[in-house]
């Protein structure tokens, strides 16, 4: 596949697919008693994107001596603040409850803790995520990552910010779905079971092709094997989300802020899974619908799931022994 198709690719997928499922997700996991059941969990999705950015932009300024890391904030930043915030965590906690037994009669909870973590996990990926993408200072050339060949802007603006949040299509499934989730009941009814539930039931089939597109876009980019000779971005970015995430979110569970946002210990213990697992894969799809270069940064994500089978385990291990 070309890099010029990949790109349509990636646009397809983040213009039409995610959005489709974004929208299907909305109006299937949200509703008001859900949301005040899970409120700490969805506050503290809200810190981990913060905490992730705030590292994120340190690293970047500590990494003078590298060229990703001093020419494209916008998606360090990212990859540093946005994990795979769903099917990873599900299936993690899936399996860490039946090997528990005194865990095992709440997997219902804990899965709906993560499900509505990852409801606001992914408005903030399609807001502030892509907007930091799309409104990146340091668009990149063709000739890839060499400071020579990619000039170095400013980073940007709020105005710019904020227009790129608004002004994409997963910000309006998302203000869509939000809606008829958390709308009248009547409104709600016509698109479960009533008028518009066939229009319900066609955007659900369009979002199926989403997770497919995802890999087939990864493997495109993935293939030939891309160089990288800026290990130092790979290896900073790979301990910030795999290291240095856990070990904040670990201290401000165990130093109060658990008991302050009355989190339960199925809502605690997906709190510390969410902090370890590595990056959204779709943020290389996202940066290849902006026209940038990914191969630095699908390059950081395979990487961070190499070295994630380790740095999981070890925080795990550590969030279940912290558990009462």
């Amino acid at each position: 596949v070309s890099p010029a198709g990949q790109r349509e690719m990636s646009q397809v997928a983040v213009k039409l697919l995610l959005p489709a499922f974004n929208f299907s997700a909305l109006i299937a996991d949200v509703s008001w008693e859900r949301l005040q059941a899970c409120r700490g969990v969805a506050l503290f999705a809200v810190l981990h994107v913060a905490i992730g950015l705030s590292l994120g932009m340190l690293l970047c300024r500590m990494g003078k001596s590298s060229p990703f890391l001093r020419q494209h904030r916008g998606q360090v930043m990212v990859l540093c603040a946005f994990c795979n915030g769903t099917a990873m965590p599900l299936t993690l906690f899936r399996a860490l409850v039946s090997s528990t037994p005194e865990l095992k009669e709440v997997e219902a909870a804990g899965a709906l803790d993560i499900t509505i973590y990852g409801t606001v996990w992914r408005l903030l990926l399609w807001t502030v995520g892509i907007a930091l993408l799309e409104a990146d200072g340091a668009p990149e050339a063709a000739g890839g990552d060499s400071p020579s060949k990619a000039r170095r802007g400013p980073g940007p603006s709020p105005g710019a910010l904020l227009r790129a949040a608004l002004l994409n299509t997963n910000t309006a499934a998302a203000l869509g779905g939000f809606l008829v989730a958390l709308g009248p009941a009547s409104l709600r009814s016509l698109f479960l079971g009533g008028p518009l539930s066939f229009l319900r039931e066609a955007i659900a089939n369009v979002s199926k092709a989403s997770h497919p597109m995802l890999l087939l876009t990864l493997g495109a980019a993935l293939w030939p094997a891309p160089s990288c000779s800026d290990w130092q971005a790979v290896g900073g970015i790979c301990a910030v989300k795999l290291i240095g995430l856990p070990i904040v979110t670990f201290v401000l569970l165990q130093g109060g802020l658990a008991a302050a946002l009355n989190l339960s210990v199925t809502g605690a213990l997906a709190v510390a899974i969410e902090a370890c697992v590595p990056s959204a894969l779709q943020i290389s799809m996202m940066v290849q619908s902006t026209g940038r270069d990914a191969r630095t940064c699908t390059v950081v994500c395979f990487w961070q799931h190499i070295a994630a089978l380790l740095t999981m385990t070890a925080a795990l291990a550590v969030a279940l022994a912290g558990m009462p």
